[in-house]
This record gives structure tokens, sequence and C-alpha cells, in this order.
């Protein structure tokens, strides 16, 4: 049937049904290209992270060294090119600074390196270590070992950094004395009475010694 004016009659309700299947039809559109969207987007961005590379954290070796164990390890120590920290602090009487404790740097590029290397073997110099942290963050935290207390009370210098009492202290400590000796450190080289080394870590709460591998301790 037609109406006067010779356009179609449509029937209101095929109208509206014909209405709600054109915008069903196009919401679904819609919605697929939505989904289809989504997923690309996802998909690129799991590629692009996926060849993201992360630089794994580069850890560094350090010494700590007894200047009271030969006269010629804080002025070799102090010599110009090295990277150094005082664990007594700045500004210490010429005396003091002579006998007291140092963490330096150890990459092969500080002339301190080859001196620690070739005088420092057997002479009880220091013990080495490597950690990620920085260099003040490291002498923060042994600085604040200088002193301990005894259990009746009182407080005494506490030498960690000569060989002969790091070697002999980590293997009578709990899991809490662990923590706090190690805190930043990653593991310790220490010579031992032999003239041999050994690699002390913590892992999972005790102590754990092992033989060096060397290309570890070379930077």
């Amino acid at each position: 049937m037609k109406r006067a004016g010779g356009k179609p009659h449509v029937q209101a309700g095929c109208e509206k049904a014909h209405c709600t299947r054109f915008h069903g039809h196009a919401s679904y559109t819609r919605a697929v290209v939505s989904r289809t969207t989504k997923r690309t987007i996802n998909g690129i961005i799991r590629r692009a992270l996926s060849k993201i590379k992360v630089p794994e954290t580069v850890s560094s070796v350090y010494g700590l060294v007894d200047g009271a164990q030969d006269d010629k390890v804080v002025p070799l120590l102090k010599a110009e090119g090295n990277d150094w920290r005082c664990l007594y602090g700045a500004d210490l009487p010429r005396a003091l600074a002579a006998v007291a404790p140092y963490l330096v740097a150890l990459a092969s590029h500080y002339p301190f390196a080859g001196y620690f290397a070739r005088d420092g073997r057997g002479n009880n110099w220091g013990v080495m270590l490597r950690s990620d942290a920085s260099i003040d963050d490291l002498a923060e935290h042994f600085a604040s070992m200088i002193r301990a207390r005894l259990p009746e009370g009182r407080e005494v210098l506490f030498r960690f950094y000569d060989p002969r009492v790091l070697r002999a202290y980590l293997p009578t400590c709990s899991a809490e004395e662990l923590d706090q000796v190690f805190g930043p450190v990653d593991s310790f080289l220490i010579e031992q009475g032999d003239g041999n080394w050994k690699v002390y870590r913590r892992e999972e709460g005790r102590l754990v010694t092992r033989e060096p591998a060397w290309d570890r301790w070379i930077d």
C-alpha cells in the first residue's frame, strides 16, 4: 500500500524493528572493533615491553682497609686518583687519621687497587667486598659498626676491617647479626691464615663460604 504522494508506507512496528536491528548491528560492530583494537594495542605494548632491556644491577669491588697495619697504607690511599672514605669521619688529627679504618674503591683503574693486591696480601691490610650500594652509603653502614657493646654493657672498638677479626666473627653470628654486618654488602672476600682467600655470603639467614671466582673480584 502507498500513501498519498507516492511514498511507501511502512508500518510503525516494522520501522522500529528495522531501526533496532540496525542499531544493534552498529553496536555489535563497534564492540568488535573496540575489542580488536584493544587486543592490537595490547599486543603492540607487549612486544614493545619485551624489547626493553632492563640493565642488571652492577656491583662494585671495595676494600675495608686498616691504616694501623702498615705506615704505607694511608699515604698510598690518599694519593691522587683514589676514591676513599674514612670511617672515623673527616677533619681528624693527623695521628688518628694515620691509624683509622677506610673504605676504598678497588676497581682496577684506581692506583690503590694495585698496592692492595701486591703489598696487602699476607699483611692483614683489610678485606674486600662487593656491593651495588654507593661508596657513601657503604661508608655510613660501616661507620655505624665501629663501636660494639659487649654483653656486660661495656662499649669497645670493633675491628671488623681486620681480616683476622672478621673471619673469626662471622661464623658465630645469628641471622640477625649477619643482617647487621652485611647490610648492603653482597659478599666479603677475606684472606685466610694460610694465605688463601674465601668468599663469605649471607644466604637465607645463614653464612655460606666458598672459593672465590676471581673474575668477579676484578673490575
